[in-house]
């Protein structure tokens, strides 16, 4: 779901000078009582205030809770500070470096493990003794997420929501133009893609496009995967995205755009593509859960004519497959009581408003598996468009979890928009690509 940044060598050196304090270790407090205090923390009898960074945005579904959980929590205060995502890793490594975290935040799965590796986030298997709100760990999580969220220093987030591609598209739209069904491959979203791009107010131009086209990693990745490509190689110690199926899915991404004109380039300069789905530019595009709650927020006056899918296939289903977590930071002085916090927020009925407040997908698996979640959504034609985006977690692929990522990720989204924008030939392009991510690679 999202941006990301170039970290500087300096900055990286900084990170490493990071002093690492030591985190209390015991079993985790149960979700409605007050624990005695652990040695070196706060007595959970006086009040504290704990920050929290979060990076969802205007549909964040923490901040609505926040009032409920300091009602029960009386000697609990908990300060929310909203992260724009376009800044949020560089001021991540900014607190870092200067020693001034918060105590908890929303962080993403694939830029994680680079403030791991410098100790940033405390181990939750500690603080949890393995249980969260009295139930195992590993029973209420998806086996993928937490593994994806566990290194030699132990857990560094439970599970918020996950994150997979699905095709969206406007079926009245579709309807229109003759269409009876999406397309399901690359072969035939040029096919339906050609009946629906058109010049609908008759002034000569493109108006309507059959696909959304991001020139960035997270829009062509699953294209990459669909067509049997890999990120990296198994050890994740080279690129491989430049091999010929990785040139080839770079192709037909930037074809639709230079050759079918099917596409519509969305630049990072027209802002969010949300307003071109409320106008009707965009017929069709591929993302993940959350877009639902952006859709139903800007877009109200569309209900009952977006409908979600598979995302297309060419050789293989294609969608990676990532999420948020709750992490808490390791020089928190209030460990415990943001513990109690991330214990809240993953009850079953809070879990339950990340779906009805944003439209992402609940990490806690009660709560993706409850009739809430599971109902049918009359804005996506009264059908249940969350069971879409639970078998694209099952058969999606992981992206690399190496603590590089943030370099990667940009160097590859250079390359596509280079590609897309016809400055380099997609072999060109994810070449130049592959020799910076060699490099970086090679100082892991």
């Amino acid at each position: 779901m999202k941006h990301k940044r170039k970290m500087s060598a300096m900055l990286s050196s900084l990170l490493l000078s990071i002093v690492v304090l030591s985190g209390c270790s015991g079993s985790g407090s149960e979700a409605n009582g007050n624990q005695p205090a652990k040695e070196g923390q706060e007595d959970s009898g006086k009040q504290v205030t704990i920050t929290i960074w979060d990076n969802y945005g205007a549909t964040t579904p923490i901040k609505p809770l926040i009032p409920k959980f300091e009602e029960e929590f009386p000697n609990i205060k908990v300060d929310f500070q909203e992260q724009p995502w376009d800044n949020f890793w560089d001021k991540m490594a900014t607190a870092a470096s200067g020693g001034e975290t918060p105590d908890i935040a929303t962080t993403g799965l694939m830029w994680n493990p680079k403030y791991t590796v410098f100790g940033l986030f405390a181990d939750l298997n500690a603080l949890s003794g393995g249980k969260i709100n009295g139930e195992d760990i590993n029973s209420v999580y998806s086996e993928g997420m937490i593994k994806a969220a566990t290194t030699d220093q132990g857990l560094f987030g439970i599970p918020y929501d996950f994150d997979s591609y699905s095709l969206y598209y406007r079926s009245d739209l579709l309807e229109e133009a003759g269409v009876t069904a999406p397309p399901a491959n690359w072969d035939e979203l040029v096919e339906v893609g050609k009946k629906l791009t058109k010049d609908v107010d008759g002034d000569g131009k493109t108006d309507q496009y059959a696909f959304l086209v991001m020139p960035d990693w997270y829009h062509y990745e699953p294209f990459l995967y669909a067509n049997g490509g890999k990120v990296l190689s198994d050890d994740f110690k080279q690129a491989a995205f430049n091999s010929p199926e990785g040139v080839e899915a770079l192709q037909f991404y930037a074809d639709l755009v230079n050759k079918h004109k099917i596409g519509v380039n969305w630049t990072p300069d027209r802002g969010s593509y949300v307003a071109g789905l409320k106008d009707g530019t965009i017929a069709m595009f591929q993302d993940g859960p959350y877009v639902m709650g952006l859709i139903k927020n800007s877009n109200p006056e569309q209900e009952g004519k977006w409908k979600i899918t598979d995302a297309m296939s060419n050789k293989q289903y294609g969608t990676h497959i990532g999420g948020t977590y709750l992490s808490i930071f390791e020089k928190s002085k209030h460990k415990e009581e943001a513990w109690k916090f991330i214990e809240f927020l993953s009850r079953g009925e809070n879990a339950i408003q990340i779906y009805k407040t944003s439209g992402a997908a609940p990490g806690y698996l009660p709560a993706l598996e409850s009739p809430e979640v599971n109902s049918p959504d009359p804005f996506f034609g009264n059908e249940v468009p969350m069971n879409v985006f639970k078998a694209a977690v099952e058969k999606g692929t992981p992206n690399p979890v190496v603590s590089s990522w943030q370099e990667i990720s940009q160097a590859i989204s250079d390359a596509v928009a280079k590609a897309v924008m016809n400055e380099a030939t997609p072999q060109e392009a994810l070449d130049e690509a592959a020799e910076q991510v060699n490099e970086i690679l090679a100082q892991e």
